[in-house]
């Protein structure tokens, strides 16, 4: 019989996480593993990529902002009869909670990111209960060795007993190309021999888009130089603004929207900037490596884990608009350096973050605790330390 895996998130919005959540369904072994998928506010875009043949879908449809759903959760877990429960992020960390006292089912939680770029601790409650949860789960995973370390600082709990699962990406799908380059830039009005900066993500104060503007606005007018921003978000109408109050700013930057062709977008570009105040393991920038892009990041969350300085990427301070400012100058000036560093990036994706290698880890992940070497059963270790 195949392993039932039920997949617990917040949302199937377009989204890192959500990203390698499908990623991961797709294309695990389907007979070894079975999949159920429940949401807990809405289901979100992504949903219609899963395979509705094979993966079963629900929603519980919480209200937004705090809401118990530890009952619906339960009758879910019980109405599923999973064999692991992995739940992701804080927003599905009572799931865990549930799932312990049905104790008919193995239980993953894991860790892919914070909700915004504060470093600073939680309240007491919710670090206690993180912590809970942490005991409470048979495996704890986060996407970084920074978020492990982070979560431990913050709960006391073992660091020893967080496991660290990079992401990874279909690098197949990302390459270099001559051709597709010079016709993306055609159609989005880019001359062959201008600078071409960009970024792609969630328009959201964590992911700092306006350090990159600030750094642009403030480029020698020598520099040729074009910013392409794709995504939505919150921030939009203020980054829009910014750069429509700057002289020789707005007709350079194009804001973009959301963009479902990412592979050609990326290959349009001669340099990839993310300026996050914390990341897990960016998959936008694992894209943009794989594309053989030479890319800029700020040395904040598990950034430093994917780019070494000055080999496959260049680092700077996050929030330093000076430092960016002197980065992107370094790339401007020479395309030796921008071939470089973009030919290490691309290697550096293939060895260390192919989706093959990610999907090797979770299965390997969830046969363990199916199959355990002891053969104890259904009992999670969780419940054994606890009572």
């Amino acid at each position: 019989m195949p392993i039932r895996i039920l997949h617990v998130l917040d949302t199937l919005e377009t989204g890192g996480l959500e990203n390698a959540v499908v990623r991961i369904i797709q294309r695990m072994d389907p007979g070894r593993f079975e999949h159920v998928v429940c949401t807990i506010r809405r289901l979100g875009a992504l949903a219609e990529r899963l395979p509705r043949e094979r993966v079963k879908i629900s929603c519980l449809e919480a209200k937004p902002g705090f809401s118990v759903q530890l009952a619906p959760l339960a009758r879910r877990i019980r109405e599923t009869a999973p064999d692991i429960l992995h739940a992701r992020n804080w927003g599905t960390a009572e799931a865990i909670l549930a799932g312990w006292c049905a104790r008919n089912c193995a239980l993953v939680y894991s860790e892919h990111g914070l909700e915004s770029g504060n470093l600073q601790p939680d309240p007491l409650p919710r670090r206690a209960f993180r912590r809970l949860v942490f005991h409470m789960s048979d495996r704890v995973f986060s996407v970084s060795r920074q978020l492990r370390d982070h979560h431990a600082r913050m709960t006391g709990f073992p660091e020893n007993r967080i496991d660290v699962i990079h992401n990874g990406i279909e690098v197949e799908r990302f390459y270099p190309s001559d051709e597709i380059r010079a016709r993306s830039r055609r159609q989005l009005g880019i001359g062959p021999e201008q600078f071409c900066i960009g970024v792609v993500g969630r328009l959201e104060a964590v992911k700092n888009i306006i350090t990159i503007l600030r750094a642009v606005a403030t480029l020698p007018p020598s520099t040729d130089w074009r910013l392409m921003i794709a995504g939505e978000g919150r921030d939009l109408a203020m980054l829009r603004e910014f750069a429509a109050s700057r002289p020789g700013v707005a007709e350079r930057v194009l804001f973009l929207g959301e963009v479902h062709d990412v592979p050609n977008l990326l290959n349009a570009m001669d340099a990839y900037v993310l300026a996050s105040l914390f990341e897990g393991i960016s998959n936008s920038l694992l894209e943009a490596m794989a594309t053989r892009l030479p890319v800029i990041v700020s040395a904040a969350g598990g950034n430093p884990e994917v780019v070494t300085d000055g080999e496959s990427g260049l680092l700077f301070p996050a929030g330093d608009t000076e430092a960016l400012r002197g980065r992107l100058l370094q790339l401007a000036g020479s395309p030796a350096l921008r071939a470089r560093l973009g030919g290490c990036a691309m290697r550096r994706v293939e060895q260390e973050f192919s989706s093959g290698g990610m999907i090797r880890r979770y299965e390997h992940l969830y046969s363990s605790l199916a199959h355990p070497p002891d053969a104890i059963g259904t009992s999670t270790s969780a419940f054994r330390t606890l009572s």
